[in-house]
C-alpha cells in the first residue's frame, strides 16, 4: 500500500486547461470598463463634449490617458493569444510590450510631477502638491516593478501572468478607485474590498481552482491595501521633503 501523500496542486490535465483559460482575458475586460467608468465624468465624458472639464485642455492628460489605455488593450490582447493557443505570437509580442511599459512609466513619473505642480500653483498650495505625488509615483513604481517581475519569470508562466495582472492592475485601480469613491460607501471593509476587487477575485478562483494561493499575488494584495492606506503616510514629514524635491523640476 503507498503512503505517497496526494498532490496538493492542479492535475495535468488541470493546468492544461488553466492554460487557456479565459479567466485573465475577463480580468482584463473587467479592469478596462472600471478604469473607464472610473475616469467617465473626469474625463472621458469631457473629451466627448458631454461634459466640460477644463483640465482635458492640458495635452498630457491626453497622452496619459491615451498611453495607459492602450496598455490595458494590449494586455487583454496578450491573454487572448494564450487563451486561444497562440503562446508563440504572444512570447514574439512580449518584449515589445515590456519596453513599451517601461517608457510609459517613465511617462507615468513625468507626468506625476509636471500635474502636482499644476495643482500646487491652482490650488496655491504646493504641500497639498507634495503629498498628491506620492500616490501617482507609488503607483509607477508598483507597475514597473510588477512588470520587471512579470519579465524575470516570462518562462513560468503561472507567475508570470500574474505579474502581469498586478501591474495592470497598479494602473487600473486608480479609475477603479474613482468609481468607488463615488458611491459614498463609508463602511471601510466594504470600500476596500471594492477598490481591490480584481486582486480578490484572481486569489479566490486560484483557491478554488489550483487550490493555492500564489505568493506574487498575497504581495501585490498587501503592497495595494498599504496604497489604500497611505493618505496619512503622504503627508507626513517622511513623505513631503521627498514630494517637494520630485516637484522642484517642474516648479
Amino acid at each position: 500500500m503507498s503512503t505517497a501523500a496526494a498532490p496538493v496542486g492542479p492535475s495535468k490535465s488541470v493546468r492544461r486547461r488553466l492554460r487557456k483559460s479565459p479567466f485573465f482575458t475577463i480580468l482584463g475586460l473587467m479592469m478596462l470598463a472600471l478604469a473607464l467608468a472610473g475616469f467617465w465624468p473626469q474625463y472621458f465624458s469631457a473629451v466627448t463634449g458631454r461634459t466640460p472639464e477644463a483640465t482635458t485642455r492640458f495635452w498630457l492628460i491626453h497622452l496619459h490617458a491615451a498611453l495607459f489605455t492602450v496598455w490595458l488593450l494590449l494586455y487583454i490582447s496578450q491573454a487572448m493569444l494564450i487563451m486561444t493557443g497562440q503562446a508563440r505570437v504572444h512570447q514574439r509580442m512580449g518584449p515589445w510590450l515590456a519596453a513599451y511599459g517601461f517608457a510609459i512609466a517613465a511617462v507615468g513619473l513625468y507626468a506625476a510631477g509636471l500635474l502636482a505642480n499644476r495643482l500646487g500653483q491652482r490650488e496655491n498650495d504646493f504641500e497639498a502638491a507634495a503629498a498628491f505625488v506620492f500616490f501617482p509615483v507609488i503607483d509607477m513604481v508598483y507597475f514597473a516593478g510588477f512588470l520587471a517581475t512579470a519579465v524575470i519569470y516570462r518562462r513560468r508562466p503561472d507567475l508570470h501572468k500574474r505579474a502581469m495582472l498586478l501591474a495592470t492592475f497598479s494602473i487600473a485601480v486608480v479609475g477603479l478607485g474613482r468609481l468607488v469613491g463615488r458611491t459614498g460607501l463609508e463602511t471601510v471593509v466594504v470600500w476596500q474590498s471594492l477598490n481591490l476587487a480584481p486582486l480578490l477575485i484572481a486569489i479566490a478562483c486560484d483557491m478554488f481552482v489550483c487550490r493555492k494561493v500564489y505568493p506574487i499575488l498575497a504581495v501585490g494584495l498587501v503592497v495595494h491595501l498599504i496604497r489604500l492606506n497611505a493618505e496619512h503616510f503622504a503627508n507626513t514629514e517622511v513623505w513631503l521633503p521627498i514630494g517637494r524635491a520630485l516637484i522642484a523640476p517642474f516648479r
